[in-house]
């Protein structure tokens, strides 16, 4: 027992030995604030210091290629998804085929590399994945309950337990307004976007003739009407002397007028020359339904308002007073008792 107490010993002092060589080695630090990482060569540092920089001097030279990097060897890896014969290297443990030697590298030593592989202690599987292990875990222990402090839910998966967290800090963030001199402040985006189109609308007016829009875009292509040197578009075709200031209504013209083409109502296959007359065609279905769909009105009955009468009244032709009328609905049946009573004479004979 003495003799691994000291083994252990000199492999800890052995251990901190290496990392302060490894440390005394690494010369140039990074000067940028709160960043305490050490390189041993002054290229390293230069590459380090574009992460911080954003700089990527290494592009692809590649026609439609807008691919940069901040190390060479990053982008002679990245040329190689240009060649067309390039090479497939090829796992030696799962045969699976991989487009470069360095990402070969990183599949064998994350899928096939024992020692990276995290080991169950109770029965000795071995996973590549943390949550994989976290999941196996919970068949020797239990699963570990995560519950939330806001809500009350429990979350087997930590993953899931991090997303309710989110929520939960989206929630309680406040939407204020941005326009002078609004104090409001709302909890959903939505409800923000709802109070600036009905408190804070901004209408723009043409200084022309005076015509309201409800966006600057729409104003700016409406203002070009007034123009006097305005280019004008007419119909190439044939006897059609139409002209427009607009492309799109150009188009739009030549598609309907001179192509045939149509927009069909999906109720009663009708064509229309525009969209707009093909809404109000639609709308029209939906106004004869709801006519259609009124209740008619039933005719007043002969009696309304008047007392009921029984049927033997009216057999007889005797009118009696309203009270009596009543009486006479509201008796009780005696056919019932006869033929019971019926029965029970018939037994008594029988005996």
């Amino acid at each position: 027992m003495g003799q691994t107490g000291d083994q252990n010993s000199n492999d800890n002092v052995l251990n901190i030995q290496n990392d302060i060589d490894i440390r005394s080695k690494k010369k140039h630090k990074c000067t940028y604030p709160e960043c305490h990482a050490m390189f041993a060569k002054p290229s390293k540092l230069e590459r380090h210091i574009r992460l911080h920089t954003g700089e990527r001097p290494y592009k692809c030279n590649h026609e439609g290629c807008t691919k940069s990097y901040t190390n060479s060897s990053h982008l002679k890896r990245h040329l190689e998804t240009h060649n067309p014969t390039k090479r497939v290297f090829v796992c030696s443990h799962c045969s699976m085929s991989i487009s470069n030697l360095h990402n070969l590298k990183r599949h064998c030593k994350l899928m096939h590399s024992e020692d990276k592989k995290l080991v169950c202690k109770e029965c000795g599987e071995t996973f590549n994945k943390k949550h994989q292990f976290a999941q196996h875990k919970t068949i020797h222990f239990g699963p570990v309950i995560y519950t939330c402090d806001k809500c009350n839910h429990s979350f087997t998966n930590i993953s899931k337990f991090k997303k309710d967290q989110k929520r939960h800090e989206k929630a309680a963030r406040d939407y204020v307004c941005t326009e002078p001199g609004c104090l409001e402040v709302f909890d959903k985006w939505i409800q923000l976007c709802v109070h600036r189109k009905t408190k804070h609308v901004t209408i723009y007016i043409c200084d022309t003739c005076n015509k309201s829009f409800f966006s600057k875009n729409k104003l700016r292509n409406h203002v070009k009407i007034h123009f006097k040197n305005r280019l004008v578009l007419s119909c190439s075709y044939d006897n059609c002397n139409k002209t427009y200031f607009s492309k799109y209504n150009l188009e739009t013209h030549v598609k309907i007028k001179h192509y045939g083409e149509r927009f069909y109502c999906d109720i009663c296959s009708m064509g229309l020359t525009s969209k707009r007359k093909l809404i109000e065609h639609i709308q029209r279905h939906y106004e004869l339904k709801k006519k259609k769909k009124k209740k008619i009105q039933r005719k007043k009955r002969k009696d309304a308002g008047l007392p009921k009468r029984s049927a033997i009244t009216k057999l007889i032709g005797v009118d009696l007073p309203p009270s009596l009328e009543k009486m006479i609905l509201e008796r009780e049946s005696t056919i019932a008792k006869t033929e019971t009573f019926d029965k029970n004479l018939n037994n008594t004979e029988i005996l």
